[in-house]
């Protein structure tokens, strides 16, 4: 099998990890993929995974152009920009196996408007709100939740258009932030205002579907502020532990009921082509309740290095099965020890990230037991690694002391400025 990775972060090098271990693949490709990625080796026949650095993700025509013309097997996207750049449109058109959804579909994710309407249209439960196109409807809503709301952008912000907001003040000022001063450009043209659902536990579950299955994976919980606590700013996600939280069955039997039924039929009756990887952050509520928060429509990051150390199956077979509407529950298998994931992050992010700095340590922090580091935001030059991106590393470990090797394994790299969240998967002391 030859498969295409799309993207170039912690998600797929985790993706290219993983899928390099299946016997099946003899090739892969990621584009534009990044030095880290390069290193990587498929174990069936020992030969490096190949990086296209010239091909970015927005290249979707490009990008089918060359996966029609390399006769790749796979396409699996990572990036969400190439979802929104049609790329699903491209492939199937080429009759290229996706392990994504049409165009449409990855609207669910790459506009927060669309997705709120798509909740509300099917029943599925979620935070009350309101899509406001002006400055002046949004602070109307802020003033009638005046004990907190989460402001979020239309459009991709690359996890920075979600504020939450304690009070009205606060809300005013993500307002203006993100409608008249564009900090995130023009994904504040419009926004969502959501009650702020406060004290409750949040869950990431990602669901592999085709055109007539949907198995539920294993839950995730992932850190998105960025103090001790969960205070502080949003962040694209800075660490998480992996089984999450318990679900109870009737938690489960809802789930399947109120929003995968409900979501189903919502994409039939929009003419969405899913296939591949759903992904609803969840935020339990009452004993067995749950409201959906947001949608994803790829694997989410840091998650997908945290949990894929759990997977056990073979993920190229399941991937492809989902592309082609071959699925099967018996291709779901699971390590029952925990995984545990802590995002080191450059100086100044999750605002202005300071990069360009040497990262030192890393061959010693590999050697520590069960840990697997994932490179999100670096780069190689010669035998040195510098930081390109404000998440610049995943440092995970598996197994019963999961939690202490990955704080032993990240206190051993050295890098100007950089931090790390020091309380993720404090259960597990």
């Amino acid at each position: 099998m030859k498969i295409l990775v799309v993207g170039s972060g912690g998600r797929e090098d985790a993706t290219v990890l993983k899928l390099a271990e299946s016997p099946e693949v003899e090739e892969i490709i990621c584009a534009p993929g990044s030095h880290a990625i390069g290193l990587r080796r498929i174990i069936s026949n020992g030969r490096p995974v190949r990086v296209i650095s010239g091909i970015q993700p927005t290249d979707a025509k490009i990008m089918a152009d060359y996966a029609k013309e390399a006769r790749m097997d796979l396409v699996v996207p990572g990036h969400e920009s190439c979802l929104e750049a049609d790329l699903g449109d491209w492939c199937r058109a080429y009759g290229i196996p996706f392990a994504g959804p049409c165009s449409r579909g990855a609207r669910l994710e790459t506009s927060k408007a669309f997705q709120f309407q798509f909740l509300m249209d099917n029943g599925i439960p979620s935070p009350l709100g309101k899509i406001c196109e002006t400055v002046t409807s949004a602070k109307a809503f802020a003033n009638m939740h005046w004990n907190g709301v989460v402001v979020k952008a239309d459009g991709m912000a690359r996890g920075k258009g979600v504020k939450l907001c304690e009070n009205t003040e606060e809300a005013y000022a993500a307002i203006e932030k993100l409608m008249i001063h564009r900090e995130c450009g023009r994904a504040g043209d419009r926004l969502v205002m959501q009650e702020f659902l406060r004290e409750r536990t949040e869950v990431s579950l990602h669901v592999i579907t085709d055109a007539a299955s949907a198995f539920l994976l294993e839950t995730i919980r992932d850190y998105k502020r960025e103090g001790v606590g969960d205070t502080g700013e949003n962040t694209g996600g800075i660490g998480g532990y992996s089984p999450g939280p318990e679900l109870k069955e009737e938690t489960l039997f809802k789930i399947r009921e109120h929003l995968l039924g409900p979501w189903r039929r919502g994409c039939k009756s929009e003419g969405i082509v899913y296939r591949g990887i759903l992904y609803p952050g969840l935020m339990l509520v009452g004993e067995v309740g749950f409201r959906v928060l947001e949608f994803n429509a790829r694997l989410g990051d840091p998650e997908t290095q945290i949990f894929l150390r759990r997977f056990t199956g073979d993920l190229a077979k399941l991937l492809y099965a989902s592309a082609t509407d071959a699925l099967d529950e018996s291709m779901l298998s699971w390590n029952p020890e925990p995984s545990v994931g802590v995002v080191l992050c450059s100086e100044g992010y999750p605002r202005v990230p300071k990069i360009g700095r040497e990262i030192l340590g890393l061959d010693d922090a590999a050697k520590v037991p069960g840990v697997k580091i994932f490179h999100s935001g670096t780069r190689k030059d010669g035998n040195r690694w510098f930081t390109t991106d404000g998440r610049i590393l995943t440092v995970t470990a598996l197994g019963s002391n999961a939690r202490a090797r990955a704080y032993e394994a990240i206190s051993l790299i050295h890098c100007e400025g950089a931090w790390f969240r020091p309380d993720i998967a404090e259960h597990l002391k």
